[in-house]
């Protein structure tokens, strides 16, 4: 167990999360982490990684043949949907 001291930011209070912490959640400055507290302890969990159509779109193979029947990608709000 490791122990780390609550420390005053401005208006706001913070803990520095050592780099050792931080290899064993596999997460890196800047990302974003997701706060729960249960049964009176704080709980820190990686939130998932969420990608926006391009970056998806770029990882997609160029060549790859196109499917037998091609759909029209709709946007309704958030969500995206297929219809052929």
């Amino acid at each position: 167990m490791m122990t780390i001291a609550i420390k005053k930011w401005g208006n706001s209070s913070g803990v520095v999360l050592p780099s050792l912490l931080l290899k064993k959640l596999g997460v890196t400055n800047g990302q974003h982490l997701d706060v729960e507290i249960k049964n009176g302890s704080l709980i820190l969990t990686p939130t998932q990684r969420r990608y926006t159509l391009e970056e998806l779109v770029a990882q997609c193979d160029k060549n790859a043949p196109m499917m037998a029947e091609e759909g029209v990608l709709r946007r309704n709000r958030r969500k995206f949907r297929l219809d052929f």
